[in-house]
């Protein structure tokens, strides 16, 4: 029995490039005794104007302070998942913080050690985010779909994170590049949180009691905290960048 079921098993993922995806690339623990996390204070004290910044976007210990859905106690609809896997369709839930790093939402806890982090796989999965625009699961603005599986994403921000910048191009998702353009970064001044648009938008909004967050989703992606304190801090202000010898204007946002 077990060996036929090892079969099946087998022979699912050889015909499902979603399964073998998600088989291949689940997040494995990973201890490092050598890396420390630099707290918020000592950052905050190298670059003053983002303290504020990262008193909304980090605790002491580094780590976001919103919740996902399921870690408040939101879980998906039972019927809504059992009325799609009767229609051969089967839905999964991800979760992606402020820092950009997906989860399984039933993940806990939810940091470095547990998210996703083979590049393959994140540019897989980010690059085929778009708008739930299914009737299922309201509360997931986001899917990103792969044949049968519907896979249902909640944002903490927006759903695209840009990580690194690297000559002259913002890395997201794994290996997926943006160029960098100074002069269109957004600041919200309600958070201190910077944007920059994405390539193309992946998205129209449609209905206008959508969330603002959702809304910056379409068109901006997020700059990852720790990048803005490595690469533009120290040349940046609260209204504009001196990038490259060039000062550049930030454009507000609520």
């Amino acid at each position: 029995m077990a060996t036929t079921t090892s079969r099946m098993m087998v022979l699912s993922m050889a015909l499902n490039p979603c399964v073998i995806t998600r088989a291949l690339h689940m997040p494995m623990p990973m201890f490092s005794s050598a890396w420390t996390r630099p707290s918020a204070s000592s950052l905050s004290q190298q670059y003053p104007f983002v303290s504020r910044r990262l008193s909304t976007q980090h605790t002491e210990q580094g780590e976001a302070p919103s919740l996902s859905l399921y870690d408040r106690g939101q879980i998906p609809a039972p019927e809504t998942v059992k009325q799609l896997k009767a229609k051969g369709i089967r839905p999964y839930f991800y979760f992606i913080d402020i820092h950009g790093q997906v989860f399984l939402q039933d993940t806990r806890p939810k940091n470095f050690v547990s998210c996703y982090k083979d590049p393959k796989f994140l540019d897989f999965f980010i690059n085929r985010i778009k708008p739930n625009a299914t009737a299922h699961f309201p509360e997931y603005p986001w899917l990103s779909p792969c044949g049968k599986e519907m896979n249902f994403v909640e944002a903490a921000d927006t759903p695209i994170v840009f990580h690194s910048l690297q000559e002259g191009q913002l890395l997201w998702g794994g290996t997926l590049r943006t160029p960098f353009l100074p002069d269109q970064l957004r600041v919200s001044m309600s958070t201190g949180r910077i944007y920059h648009p994405l390539s193309r938008p992946i998205g129209t909004i449609q209905e206008p009691s959508i969330g603002v967050g959702t809304q910056r989703g379409f068109t901006l992606g997020l700059l990852k905290s720790s990048m803005v304190l490595s690469e533009l801090a120290a040349n940046l202000d609260q209204d504009s960048l001196l990038w490259q010898g060039q000062r550049c204007q930030l454009h507000h946002l609520p």
